[in-house]
């Protein structure tokens, strides 16, 4: 026998949301497994963060060389913040659920009331996003305010519309929905969920590139520095770089080049910056060989160059 405000003909129409959903994710298992799932996201987030940190310094990430391994490993910083949110975002949300649905169960009004402001909101929160993507609203803030305004926005109207099905008296005359497009509704649902998930922490990613750029910019000292000795002379030019010639003429090393900044080493070459880099706009990157004959020594900056 069906308690009050329940739909008589939910049961009737087939299984439920957990059941659709874990049907889904068995047919998904089937075709990629959550290992790759995983290994693909994490390569992603870390090359949208490492291809934004090094776009901001005048580096490419096609001269670059990174591996997979190499970006995976730099997504760690990128993902474990935003993971954690939407862990604890479940963690409360699951408890939540039960306790609402359970209070206004027998109270028809404000279950009806309750639904309305997750309309409003909901309504709301996509129309926010919108005018964000199309650019017609800027936000200032550094965070991915419009695809997390479409995510919130789409998940409230669905929470909306799932409430409403399931608490609220159908009108007479009301149609049953098919079961079978009930299923593909939902799995659109929970796809465009993912779709603005992964979307807002790709600009979340992009965002955390653009802000360890500025942290260099305002602390250089963070790079370790390098100094350079070597048989010929490499011009190599830039605001805070030295060169010196070694007065020893037997000595197999005769150039010494200091105020210089390792960025990275990867696909056999060293990336520099020139100590002042943060200081001078038309400062650019040097790309050097890691050849046998230059020897270079690395060291940890205590104190910020003397720059304009």
């Amino acid at each position: 026998m069906k308690k009050l405000g329940e739909n008589p003909d939910e049961d009737d129409a087939g299984p439920g949301v957990s059941q659709d959903l874990a049907r889904l994710g068995s047919v998904l298992a089937h075709i990629v497994t959550p290992t790759t799932i995983v290994a693909a996201l994490m390569v992603y987030f870390g090359s949208v963060r490492t291809n934004t940190f090094f776009a901001s310094l005048g580096v490419d990430q096609s001269v670059l060389g990174l591996s997979i391994q190499d970006y995976a490993l730099r997504s760690v910083a990128s993902t474990i913040e935003p993971l954690a949110v939407l862990l604890l975002a479940v963690l409360v949300a699951l408890p939540a659920h039960a306790v609402l649905v359970r209070r206004l169960a027998a109270r028809p009004a404000a279950m009806r009331r309750f639904v309305i402001v997750l309309d409003v909101l909901g309504f709301a929160a996509v129309v926010a996003g919108v005018l964000g993507l199309a650019g017609w609203v800027e936000y200032k803030v550094r965070a991915p305010v419009a695809p997390a305004c479409l995510g919130l926005g789409v998940l409230a109207l669905g929470y909306a519309a799932s409430l409403r099905a399931r608490s609220l008296p159908r009108p007479p005359g009301y149609a049953v929905e098919p079961h079978g497009v009930r299923v593909v509704r939902r799995a659109i649902f929970v796809a465009l969920l993912a779709v603005l998930l992964l979307w807002s922490v790709a600009v979340y990613a992009q965002l955390r590139g653009l802000r360890a750029v500025e942290q260099l910019r305002h602390s250089p000292a963070l790079l370790p520095g390098v100094v350079i000795y070597t048989p010929h002379r490499l011009y190599l030019e830039g605001p805070g770089v030295t060169e010196t010639r070694l007065p020893d003429e037997t000595a197999k090393f005769r150039y010494r080049y200091a105020g210089l900044r390792l960025l990275i080493r990867a696909d056999q070459r060293y990336f520099l910056l020139p100590s002042c880099w943060a200081t001078t706009p038309q400062s650019r990157a040097i790309a050097l060989h890691d050849d046998p004959s230059i020897r270079l020594e690395f060291f940890h900056v205590t104190t910020p160059p003397p720059c304009p």
